[in-house]
């Protein structure tokens, strides 16, 4: 055999071998190579110096979710939006889950935003930066919250001559219970916060995992982001939560909505993170048995209570595309604005509360001015923040272990908004899943309280927003329904 025949042969045998290896190769790994510059975050190259960091990795593209827009109820809308982010995930995700499953990676993949959060090496985190459909390699962030603002000298106003507590019949609730009948019955409201005591007198009987029989089943009623509660069963890590629910959905007197019932998650307290924060936010549109499995969208709840966030300038989550799909889902998302009004008046709207998608509170004190402390606007792109106003100054509400105290905040502010829109629900079924006509009923029957010195009009400004929040206004305005289906 001639020497050019020799390697011809050998040429062939080669590239025979090469094409072989290929069939063998995962398609990612094969077309792999180096990465982008800057998909890595520096704070990520940092901590990789040191061996294994915890990464956040997001990928391409996102879920289509016309159908969820096109449906025309608020289960086939949670339905409809679950189904097509779980199998959107599950395709572009495949890749890169592949490829962690063979490295042996500690991994969980999301599917409320396209990101998996990954424990790697610095070699693990370079090969995850070079498949094409990863965009970008960061650090889990971590929010500290700051403190509730200390209320001022001086005692809470007594109980309205009602029987209930002042600031719940300062936003008319009552005359809805008695007037029109409605107590927020057929709503299920879920809270984000540093966790509930689901025992307390005035939350048992609406917590939604208390049955007829007054046995309890914390199955797809209890989230616990953090692995924080000796037991699987909701825990409060400070008491901020429990006070939060009882405002909106306590019983007795202190809750805007005690027909109503709650569900909720120690998502975010003094203290949470981007992975907390996110499947906390999936677990609301699609609640899990206590195992984290066999997701009911259909349970999802119609409102949820957010008293968190973070300020201008500071470390913080990208919750756009959680609070999006929320919307879409037909789940209105309330968010507390902030307490920094008396340090910077103007321009102190807390994220997630100044995005444009979300409803966020101000604070009123008892003779119905807006409280020093409450953030004010701007919101981003100029958004008028916050978006309404709601008592907030020494509220009497539920404590752990069966107490009552007072806090101070928007914390406290926003808790009534979510109860208000239980009620609004609960007149007018047709409403539910429309987040934008909620959005307007409440604007609309607000009561304007004209302050401009941060900007706007006064009918709609930046330190009260369209003004002090008139339940009973805004069920009357509702479209007069027959009793219908969540």
């Amino acid at each position: 055999m001639s020497h050019a025949l020799r390697r011809t042969s050998l040429s062939r045998a080669l590239v025979g071998v090469l094409a072989l290896l290929c069939l063998f190769l995962p398609q990612n790994v094969a077309n792999a190579g180096p990465h982008e510059p800057g998909k890595i975050a520096a704070k990520v190259r940092a901590d990789l110096k040191d061996g294994k960091a915890t990464i956040w990795v997001r990928l391409k593209g996102e879920a289509d979710l016309g159908a969820a827009s096109r449906a025309t109820t608020k289960v086939a809308k949670t339905k409809a939006v679950y189904d097509a982010k779980t199998a959107y995930a599950n395709r572009s995700q495949a890749g890169l889950r592949a490829l962690l499953t063979r490295r042996h990676a500690e991994f969980t993949p999301f599917w409320i935003v396209n990101a998996v959060k990954v424990t790697a090496d610095e070699r693990l985190a370079e090969e995850i930066a070079a498949l094409p459909e990863v965009t970008s390699v960061e650090p889990v962030a971590t929010i500290e919250m700051p403190k509730e603002p200390k209320p001022k000298p001086g005692r809470a106003r007594p109980k309205a001559a009602t029987g209930v507590e002042w600031n719940i019949d300062m936003v008319k609730a009552p005359q809805v219970w008695n007037d029109l009948h409605n107590r927020g019955e057929g709503i299920v409201i879920g809270v984000i916060d540093s966790g509930m005591d689901f025992t307390h007198p005035a939350l048992i009987g609406s917590y939604r995992g208390t049955r007829a029989d007054g046995s309890v089943d914390h199955n797809y009623n209890w989230f616990d982001a953090y692995e924080k509660c000796s037991a699987p069963a909701p825990c409060d890590s400070n008491g901020h939560g429990t006070h939060v629910t009882g405002i909106a959905a306590g019983t007795g007197g202190i809750g805007v909505a005690p027909g109503a019932k709650w569900i909720g998650s120690n998502g975010c307290g003094h203290g949470c993170t981007t992975d907390g924060l996110v499947a906390t936010a999936q677990w609301m549109l699609a609640p899990t048995d206590l195992n984290g499995q066999n997701p009911r969208p259909e349970l999802a709840p119609n409102v949820v209570n957010s008293s968190w966030g973070w300020g201008p300038g500071e470390a913080g989550v990208d919750f756009r595309d959680s609070v999006n799909t929320w919307i879409t889902a037909g789940i209105f998302p309330v968010f507390a604005n902030g307490n920094e009004g008396k340090t910077k008046p103007c321009d102190t709207s807390r994220h997630p509360g100044s995005y444009l998608e979300t409803y966020s509170v101000g604070n009123l004190d008892s003779a119905g001015n807006v409280y020093d402390e409450s953030s004010r606007g701007p919101g981003e792109n100029g958004d008028m923040k916050p978006n309404i106003s709601a008592p907030g100054a020494q509220i009497r509400s539920s404590t752990p272990e069966g107490g009552y105290g007072l806090m101070t905040g928007t914390s406290q502010a926003a808790p009534h908004v979510a109860g208000a829109i239980a009620l609004i629900l609960s007149a007018a079924p047709s409403l539910r899943g429309n987040v934008s006509a909620i959005r307007t009923l409440l604007d609309d029957t607000a009561v304007d309280i004209p302050d401009t010195s941060c900007g706007g009009t006064a009918d709609d400004n930046n330190v009260a927003g369209e003004g002090a929040m008139d339940v009973r206004a805004a069920v009357q305005a509702a479209p007069d329904d027959p009793l219908g289906d969540r």
